[in-house]
């Protein structure tokens, strides 16, 4: 007779020694896998800069200007005439979205927008989200007030605070070191007189669910940053009070109450690891540590070349778009 083999299986030793093993090489690979994504999403909140970057340039071929911070009639009441419009809309032509700019009423303005299905002020257009716009490691966030859609990148104001509203508060005075963005600027690539590569135009920052002005790209409090702190610092943002809702990643105090006493202040803020990415003028995309001085910090800020605070500092004029 043959013996009887017996079948034999895993002891509960090897078991979980099989588990052991299985759980360490999870361990080991997931912050592969983790750097592996964020660096894809690295290249395409970059790629969605350069984009953007194109289309400044593509905007001063055809005007022989860049697009304005933020436009102000010189006459004529608010909420008319593309009152409070920002440097988004004018670049919109240019990254592919002409239908949308086709829907624009330029009769009308875009502060005091509604949500839908309001047709005041331009709301079908504030409302409608960029993909473009958006950086893909930032947070999924509904427009603000249900009626301005967000996006995570803001283009240079200098030094805040922003304390501009409408042509009464000209010329900025010289302290204040405006960026490449304002009120009504009309800023040339000859009047960068350090370079175009040693000047910031636009950067990252963080959007906060609920109902919070910073990324919202319609009205000119909204897609504007400043270089008074380095990137990623954690000193709170400067909003309106009424639009502050203070986070963790992207803290905020209410500084002031309405449009006509303004006193912004944003810092370039990324969900990036160590910095944030910046276009600079020459349309070139560069990862800025959270560690750069903030003397240099400020001097990328400003296109005239001169030290920050300086005597010489020229005023800023302002003519009509």
């Amino acid at each position: 007779m043959k013996p009887r083999r017996c079948a034999r299986g895993f002891t509960l030793v090897e078991l979980l020694v099989v588990i052991t093993i299985i759980g360490v090489l999870i361990a080991l690979l997931l912050p592969a896998v983790q750097a592996a994504r964020e660096s894809a999403r690295r290249s395409e909140c970059t790629n969605n800069l350069k984009q953007i970057g194109l289309a400044m340039h593509a905007h001063h071929d055809a005007r022989r200007f860049l697009p304005p911070g933020f436009y102000i009639p010189p006459q004529g009441p608010f909420n008319v005439n593309l009152s409070e419009s920002t440097w988004i809309l004018y670049v919109l032509r240019y990254i592919e979205q002409g239908t949308l700019w086709d829907m624009v009423d330029q009769k009308k303005g875009f502060g005091s927008a509604g949500p839908p299905p309001a047709t005041t002020n331009n709301s079908p257009v504030v409302v409608v989200p960029l993909p473009i716009m958006e950086c893909p490691s930032n947070r999924k966030v509904s427009p603000c007030s249900n009626t301005y859609a967000r996006g995570s990148y803001a283009a240079n104001n200098g030094l805040g605070p922003m304390a501009e509203w409408d042509l009464s508060s000209l010329p900025l005075p010289a302290l204040r070191v405006p960026g490449v963005f304002y009120i009504n600027s009309q800023v040339r690539w000859s009047d960068f007189l350090d370079g175009t590569s040693n000047t910031a135009l636009v950067s990252e920052i963080r959007v906060v669910p609920g109902g919070d002005f910073r990324g919202v790209m319609h009205y000119p409090e909204g897609p504007l940053y400043h270089h008074n702190y380095t990137p990623n610092s954690m000193v709170p943002d400067n909003i309106r009070t009424g639009f502050c809702v203070n986070d963790d990643r992207a803290p905020c105090i209410g500084t002031f109450t309405a449009w006509n006493n303004r006193r912004l202040i944003m810092t370039a803020l990324s969900e990036h690891p160590g910095g944030v990415n910046v276009l600079f003028g020459d349309g070139g995309v560069r990862f800025v540590t959270s560690a750069i001085e903030l003397k240099v910090w400020k001097a990328v800020c400003t296109p005239a070349g001169l030290p920050i605070g300086h005597a010489d500092a020229p005023e800023v004029q302002v003519s009509g778009i």
